[in-house]
């Protein structure tokens, strides 16, 4: 019997395999932050394969390192910020935005001696300040981008110190060389954890929405099979369903997969609401994000970004989930978003 039943397994596990082998592939490659989490969720659900694709996935220590592999065809899928890829695009980088991964997810972090002067919804208690953070990061972006929507000229009332890593953010801010710092996802639940410092404000309080990592591919490979990719869309949309209505497997899921405390994963994406793991595009504010970082000096020349983001592919997605699901409330703000944001 037992040798049955061992026969039996082996069996499965081989036509698993095999199943796996005839599926197209995809590389995908992403940043160990709670909000990439939704890879793992389609993945450990089985929505990949259910959708028709076999899904790789690679971790990679910065958006640089990532962006690097995407550009020598190490891989088909990218997740690096909203930056990075920007930068690789005007520089001639053949990329396409076809999806994304998370909105919001920065904040200001200080010493508590300091949160009190730093204090209320007015931008104007940064003037005449020193903000710690790293050259590009989205923080960086956004923060200026919500400075001048306010009015105020940050090249002249705000001095920036640009750091060479998030640890650098919160050594200076301990030490007092900066008034606040600028952090991301999980380096700001770490500084409170371990360094004693406290985030004085999320930018979603100046800045609602916005874009943060997004999901990219080589342009020539996305033309050439949009159904692969549409396959892949419909599996983290799915993932998103998982994510909105089962939050206590979800963190198991992303603590298991990412190695972040379980703590910081349930704040970050249950308690507070830091950032939201989210599919969509977000086409309206890569172009907002496009203008900000133009603005900032980063990217001197203009340049056509609006024919590097493909939103149908996604629109595709969600239609065919829909189809199979029309009454769920999830998929129909999802559709909602989608509307207002692409």
């Amino acid at each position: 019997m037992k040798r049955i039943i061992a026969a039996f397994l082996l069996s499965t596990l081989m036509m698993s395999a095999a199943v796996a082998a005839d599926l197209p592939r995809l590389r995908v490659g992403y940043v160990p932050e709670p909000a990439h989490g939704l890879y793992f969720v389609a993945k450990e659900k089985g929505y990949f394969k259910e959708e028709g694709v076999d899904v790789e996935l690679f971790q990679f220590g910065s958006a640089a390192e990532g962006m690097a592999a995407l550009k020598a065809e190490k891989l088909d899928v990218g997740t690096f910020g909203t930056t990075a890829p920007l930068l690789f695009i005007s520089k001639g980088s053949d990329f396409t935005f076809f999806g994304g991964m998370m909105i919001g997810g920065q904040a200001i972090v200080a010493r508590p001696d300091r949160l009190a002067e730093l204090s209320g919804k007015n931008l104007k208690v940064f003037k005449g300040k020193k903000i710690g953070l790293v050259k590009l990061s989205t923080g960086d972006v956004i923060f200026k981008g919500a400075l001048k929507k306010a009015g105020i000229d940050w090249k002249k009332d705000i001095t920036f110190v640009e750091l060479g890593s998030a640890t650098a953010v919160v050594e200076a801010i301990k030490k007092g060389a900066v008034d606040a710092g600028l952090l991301w996802p999980p380096h700001f639940s770490l500084a409170e954890k371990n360094s004693g410092l406290k985030v004085a404000h999320y930018l979603e309080e100046f800045y609602p929405k916005y874009t943060c990592c997004r999901i990219i591919a080589p342009t020539a490979k996305l033309n050439a099979d949009k159904e692969t990719y549409r396959r892949f869309l419909a599996a983290m949309i799915r993932a998103y369903r998982f994510y909105k209505t089962n939050p206590d497997e979800t963190v198991r899921i992303y603590t298991k997969s990412l190695k972040i405390d379980e703590d910081i994963v349930r704040n970050e994406t249950y308690v507070k609401k830091v950032a939201e793991s989210n599919p969509d595009p977000l086409r309206k504010g890569i172009l907002d994000f496009w203008k900000h970082i133009r603005e900032a000096g980063y990217i001197p020349q203009d340049y056509p970004i609006d024919k590097h983001i493909n939103t149908d592919i996604y629109k595709q997605a969600l239609d065919s989930v829909i189809k199979k699901n029309p009454k769920d409330k999830v998929y129909q703000q999802m559709l909602s978003f989608y509307k207002k944001n692409d």
